[in-house]
């Protein structure tokens, strides 16, 4: 991979970071929204909308904050040298693939190995 095209990648994953920082903070600005209408909530219409958009909001905040766990190895990848290969074979990972999906860690021949064996 070309300097130029790492590069490029390098600042889509510090995008995507900032994105998800992002997301986690509003999420809990909102979860903190929820909690205080929570205590003005009279019937049990608004209590189960509030537990619906708490489990919601919660959801959401783990699955960012599982992406923002791959974003942050593929960003020591990068550091240590090993970004854009394959965990699994070793093998360059595509460009398209990474394009896609930059904190990928396994080639898509290997990706579609184990998902077909689930």
């Amino acid at each position: 991979m070309n300097i130029k095209r790492k590069k490029e990648l390098i600042e889509l994953l510090n995008s995507m970071k900032e994105e998800k920082l992002n997301e986690i903070k509003q999420n809990a600005s909102d979860m903190e929204s929820i909690n205080n209408f929570q205590n003005d909530a009279g019937d049990s219409v608004d209590t189960a909308t509030n537990m619906y958009d708490k489990e919601l909001h919660l959801d959401l905040t783990e699955k960012n904050k599982k992406l923002l766990i791959d974003i942050e190895e593929a960003l020591k990848k990068v550091e240590n040298g090993t970004y854009g290969k394959c965990e699994r074979c070793g093998k360059e990972i595509s460009l398209e693939r990474l394009k896609v999906l930059p904190f990928a860690k396994l080639c898509i021949k290997c990706q579609n190995s184990l998902s077909n064996k689930k």
